[in-house]
């Protein structure tokens, strides 16, 4: 499925609404943080069959990955399906996609979970714990992987090979951006890739609520601190 507007994509996200079309499955998003990068995974491509959100910490466990046991209301103990295996369930015709966003957070555990249920179709299988039923991910199954890392030798080498294509993501996807007022989106693109000046997508969300009730100068004061003048300079700027 093609993304809505390409001929309005910026190059990063061109490069990545080529890649989903053209059938690959497995994709590295790296960048600054607060970008769209989960947005993407979330929306991009063919996700009918549902996408599933995995956010990567260094306490969390397999559990996350695969799945666990919960206790019903009636005592009885059901297996809880953990975001890989949902996305490799999909929509029970076609596998869905899985976004195991911060990778690089990833503990040893969850690493190595994800090594085997990221394996080739062919390879991945799964046995259900108390039916013995053996999963594989269903045709379509794909993963994007989110980082905010620079370097990829940072990444695990064993889980990194899996994800031969790797796009660095340096501008908001436009359709983040349409959640902006018009006048703030070409600051929001600029800011997103600054270095120690770059200020996130998020903040600009909640600039933008906030100047709607509180004025300028106190939303610039709330989210921005101590860069609240220069942002208001910016926007006066803009708008001339």
């Amino acid at each position: 499925m093609a993304t809505k507007d390409t001929s309005a994509l910026p190059a990063c996200w061109q490069a990545l609404d080529d890649c989903l079309n053209s059938g690959i499955d497995r994709i590295i998003l790296y960048g600054p943080s607060g970008i769209g990068k989960t947005f993407a995974g979330l929306t991009m491509g063919n996700v009918e069959a549902g996408a599933h959100r995995l956010v990567c910490a260094e306490d969390m466990t397999s559990a996350n990955v695969e799945g666990h046991f919960m206790q019903t209301d009636t005592g009885q103990l059901k297996w809880n399906y953990g975001a890989a295996l949902l996305a490799w369930k999909g929509n029970g015709i076609n596998g869905g996609r899985l976004i195991a966003d911060e990778i690089d957070k990833a503990g040893g555990d969850v690493a190595a979970t994800l090594l085997s249920m990221l394996d080739s179709p062919e390879s991945a299988s799964w046995n259900h714990p108390t039916t013995n039923e053996i999963l594989k991910p269903l045709d379509g199954f794909s993963c994007i992987m989110t980082t905010n890392v620079e370097d990829m030798n940072e990444l695990p080498t064993s889980l990194a090979d899996r994800f031969p294509i790797r796009i660095r993501i340096n501008e908001p996807h436009p359709n983040a951006l349409k959640r902006l007022s018009p006048d703030l989106r070409p600051m929001a693109i600029r800011s997103a890739d600054a270095g120690e000046r770059r200020i996130s997508l998020r903040a600009f969300y909640d600039f933008d609520k906030l100047r709607t009730v509180l004025g300028l100068e106190r939303a610039a004061e709330l989210t921005f601190g101590d860069r609240a003048s220069s942002i208001l300079d910016a926007i006066k700027i803009e708008a001339v």
